[in-house]
């Protein structure tokens, strides 16, 4: 007779995407050769087992259910006609094919959704399931439930910061497009009234810079709201992270220009060639100079720099804004956080951009740090493990 009563212990929290094999999976079985009696010392030695796995000849060939078992035992003369019997005269047939049958990486919720498919009958049997080393293994049906329920709580709780997340979207969006929609329609009313054409052209390009902030808002969410959604995959590929930073400068060239500011970059080498996701620093780059730009004044400087540490970069970017207070330096990288600084040009900022970056950051296994004086300035570096070539 064979006896297994290893348990796979479940020491983790659940989510909604877990499986089956996050549960404990009990690993009980009984050759269909072995005496009917041993059965009743297997379950009382485990009074938690729900069943046990039958094997005939070592393959798999059924399920003995616990509930089942005793209610057949219990009928009259059962016990005395059978108890010293073969597990298999409780069968006619190979009983393989009439239970639920589901292998380990099966989703919690679809498992709960085929047991309750069931025949009435049959409802609160145990759910046979597979291991990726083709063994077999019980699921108790009301532990099962009981991680539906854990799982349906960690959704309403989603669900509830969810609804909290567009509660605090609506009521930024709705005091940061204010003021760009006030100016919209002021300028656009004066330019009704007027008839000089240099009058009109300050104008609409007041209304253009207005506009602009609107798009970057609702852009920022939209960023927001894809990497909330979507846990991103990385997509490696080798390029030359010098030239991609000379190409982020030369996009936020005007950006800087219209502010009197300068960007110097300081490379280690004039090319250093990379494995990593281009996509993801391209965006870590754009958001530090963005903000560089952003909360500095007029006839400032933003220095970048590369630098080159066996198999890790550093980025570092250097900028003369106000630097950021000790409380700043809490929340810095916090969703929708407000600190003391703010644009020096009456730019949109929801503070989305450093949440947006350390995510990156992370998913690359990098790091970030923040050297800053207040009334000074600050300066970001970023290192990042990659593959050199």
């Amino acid at each position: 007779m064979m006896q297994l009563f290893k348990k796979a212990n479940m020491n983790h929290q659940l989510h909604i995407n877990s499986v089956l094999s996050d549960l404990e999976l009990i690993n009980t079985s009984i050759n269909t050769s072995d005496i009917l009696l041993d059965v009743y010392d297997i379950f009382e030695k485990d009074k938690n087992t729900p069943g046990l796995i039958l094997l005939k000849e070592g393959r798999f060939y059924g399920l003995l259910s616990k509930v089942k078992f005793f209610e057949i035992m219990s009928k009259q003369f059962m016990y005395d006609v059978y108890s010293k019997r073969k597990v298999e005269y409780l069968f006619e047939e190979d009983t393989s094919e009439k239970y639920l049958v589901l292998c380990d990486s099966t989703s919690i919720i679809v498992a709960t959704n085929e047991a309750l498919k069931r025949p009435e009958s049959d409802i609160f049997e145990p759910i046979i399931v597979t291991t990726q080393s083709d063994e077999y293994r019980l699921l108790d049906f009301y532990q099962l439930l009981a991680a539906q329920n854990e799982i349906q709580i960690v959704m309403n709780e989603m669900l509830k910061q969810a609804n909290e997340f567009k509660k605090e979207v609506l009521a930024i969006a709705a005091h940061d497009l204010r003021n760009p929609i006030g100016a919209i329609l002021g300028y656009s009313d004066l330019m009704l009234n007027i008839d000089e054409v240099e009058q009109i052209k300050e104008y609409a390009l007041d209304i253009h810079s207005s506009a602009g902030q609107m798009l970057d808002l609702v852009n920022s969410f939209l960023v927001s709201a894809i990497n909330d959604s979507i846990e991103f995959e990385l997509e490696f590929s080798s390029f030359d992270i010098a030239n991609l930073i000379s190409s982020v400068i030369k996009d936020f060239e005007y950006t800087a220009e219209k502010k009197k500011q300068k960007i110097r970059f300081e490379s280690q080498r004039f090319s250093i060639d990379v494995t990593s996701d281009r996509l993801k620093v391209k965006e870590i780059i754009e958001n530090l100079l963005s903000n560089a730009i952003k909360y500095s004044e007029e006839n400032k400087e933003i220095n970048i720099s590369l630098l080159k540490k066996d198999h890790i970069i550093e980025i570092g970017v250097e900028d003369q804004g106000p630097g950021f207070s000790d409380a700043d330096l809490k929340k810095v990288f916090g969703k929708f956080q407000r600190l003391s600084a703010r644009p020096t040009s009456n730019e949109s900022s929801i503070g989305l951009g450093l949440f947006t970056t350390k995510k990156i950051v992370d998913k690359l296994n990098g790091s970030i740090d923040i050297e800053s004086q207040p009334g000074i300035g600050s300066t970001f570096r970023v290192n990042l493990p990659v593959i050199m070539l």
